[in-house]
């Protein structure tokens, strides 16, 4: 309310500040009204139809003053028949735009009242017990006068000097009818709708028209044109991107117009296309690939305005499909011996699942430590001495953020043939000696020596043996040490093989199931008796990557005994 007065007031200023008036003007509308009344608390919404009539006073060609009074009908209250009839007395100032056109917008707010009454015929019967029963018919009613307010506005077209048509007023009303069920105030927004004729006594006479021609404007372009005449619409250019301008299901683009030669607020209007489907009108779009086939999508957009050609921009985004994880893997050696390792790398690419984790790697057999694949515990026959072969399959995995992709590739494990010990004759003792004779020596110097000159990375096993009838125990590691130190002493004749090729074990009357293997040294020990092939050195060279003989146990290497005291015998 307070509002309405600051706005009445403003009115009645400018009306008392205006220096200039064209002339006054006096009219008087007739017209035809639709009111839709929205419910109230006890009563249903409704409409009603009537008419109006104004009494318009103009101070110049923009501001006036009106007096409106009108009234409507209604009949039928939601299936009640009642009749129903609301008039309105209401005043206020009026605001005029366009006064040099034809086409004449205004704006008003009116305060006043408004009436109204209702009644409802009531059908009855007398009963008295004397006389017949006899049909009564009575209508019962009410009425009121309350505060009613408008706000709104219309178009008034001038059809001549006198005359004006109105096609639509169109006015916010509200009226403030009180409540029956609560005896209180209560307000009811309702909708006004007007249309008819103005006639008009009075005013300033039209201007003629070569007065008009006379009269130019500057457009912006630069261009002159007559006043009443719409300048040339400019031109502007408009560019248009996506960030970004690929997507993955369920990502968004958004996509926002450049200007140039135009601002977004001297604009009005967006019409934005995808595919040449429209799907929006706002300055702005965001382009959702939820639910979009994979493909190649064109947006185009559209914006002018009062003052502007339409200009037009577009971009092309692309929906990208989604690809599970997939890659290679390769192995570095691809073939190796048994006991070596091999370094394992892959290469994994997927699209649209989120960043790939590092690959994980299996293998069929032996083992994996991260990327690098261990065969030293691989079980091979070793039965068999030739030269054996596995392909061991490496498998690597690597996931995303929807699936697990996975790459094989192939490691070639070669186990060499394993080569045999070579067994020389047998190092023959007399009864309790363990000093080598020459025959040994022989074996030992001559024979012994001819396999370490081919095959110097080789093993020597020297194997102690004693007889079930000599009684000393240290007898067998004694004969072993001498055997050692004649070919690792290194002067005189001895030779000089590293202890650390030189394995020796001293089992004494254990055999272990080894077969005596005299050669040309059998008469050597002098008479042969029964135990003479029970008391000897075996000897055994095993070339390089062979194994020691099955029937050797519990071997040291000949560095840990002290046969530097022993020296070379002679």
């Amino acid at each position: 309310m307070k509002k309405c007065v600051t706005i009445a007031a403003a009115a009645v200023l400018a009306v008392c500040s205006a220096s200039a008036q064209d002339g006054q003007k006096v009219g008087v509308y007739l017209g035809y009204d639709y009111v839709r009344f929205n419910s109230a608390t006890n009563v249903p919404a409704f409409s009603a139809n009537g008419g109006e009539g104004q009494f318009i006073f103009k101070f110049n060609n923009t501001i006036g003053a009106v007096a409106d009074l009108g009234a409507v009908h209604n009949n039928n209250l939601n299936g009640i028949h009642a009749d129903t009839t609301i008039a309105n007395f209401l005043f206020g100032p009026r605001l005029t735009l366009g006064h040099r056109s034809r086409f004449r917008p205004y704006f008003q707010v009116l305060w006043g009242g408004v009436y109204g009454t209702s009644s409802v015929q009531i059908l009855g019967t007398l009963v008295n017990g004397v006389t017949p029963e006899l049909p009564i018919t009575a209508r019962v009613g009410t009425s009121q006068t309350a505060f009613a307010m408008t706000a709104g506005g219309g178009l008034d077209i001038r059809l001549s000097k006198h005359i004006s048509f109105r096609p639509i007023a169109l006015d916010y009303y509200l009226t403030r009818l009180q409540n029956l069920r609560t005896l209180g105030d209560n307000n009811q927004n309702n909708l006004r709708y007007s249309a008819g004729f103005t006639f008009w006594l009075g005013g300033e006479k039209p201007v003629p028209q070569a007065h008009r021609q006379m009269q130019m404007k500057t457009c912006p372009d630069g261009s002159t044109v007559n006043a009443d005449t719409a300048c040339p619409k400019l031109n502007f250019s408009i560019a248009l991107s996506a960030t970004p301008a690929e997507l993955c299901p369920g990502e968004t683009a958004r996509l926002v117009p450049s200007l140039s030669g135009a601002s977004p607020n001297q604009l009005n209007y967006s019409s934005w296309s995808v595919n040449g489907q429209k799907v929006s009108e706002v300055g702005s779009y965001e382009f959702q690939s939820e639910g979009r086939a994979p493909g190649t999508y064109t947006v185009k957009v559209t914006v002018g305005g009062n003052a502007f050609n339409p200009a037009s921009a577009e971009t092309t985004i692309t929906v990208r499909e989604y690809q599970p994880p997939t890659g290679t893997v390769q192995a570095n050696p691809a073939e190796i011996h048994a006991g070596d390792k091999s370094s394992v790398s892959s290469n994994f690419q997927g699209q649209c699942g989120g960043p790939i984790q590092a690959a994980t790697y299996e293998a069929s057999e032996g083992t994996m430590q991260g990327d690098q694949f261990d065969s030293s515990s691989m079980q091979w026959d070793t039965s068999n001495s030739a030269e054996q072969r596995k392909a061991v399959t490496i498998t690597a995995k690597a996931a995303d953020n929807r699936n697990v992709g996975s790459a094989t590739t192939t490691i070639e494990v070669v186990r060499p043939a394993v080569a045999m010990p070579v067994r020389l004759p047998d190092v023959l003792f007399p009864a309790g000696s363990s000093r080598v004779n020459n025959c040994g020596k022989r074996i030992l110097l001559e024979q012994l020596h001819a396999y370490y000159e081919r095959d110097s990375s080789g093993t020597v096993v020297l194997v102690g043996h004693t007889s079930s009838d000599e009684t000393n125990d240290k007898l067998a590691q004694e004969r072993v040490d001498n055997a050692a130190a004649i070919i690792t002493a290194g002067t005189g004749i001895c030779l000089s093989i590293p202890a650390t090729q030189v394995q020796v074990s001293a089992p004494g009357a254990d055999q272990n199931g080894v077969s005596y293997e005299a050669g040309f040294c059998r008469s050597s020990v002098g008479r042969v008796g029964p135990n003479t092939d029970m008391r000897r050195v075996e000897v055994w060279y095993v070339p390089s990557g062979g194994q020691l003989p099955s029937s050797v146990t519990n071997a040291q290497s000949a560095s840990t005994l002290s046969l530097g005291s022993l020296g070379c015998p002679k």
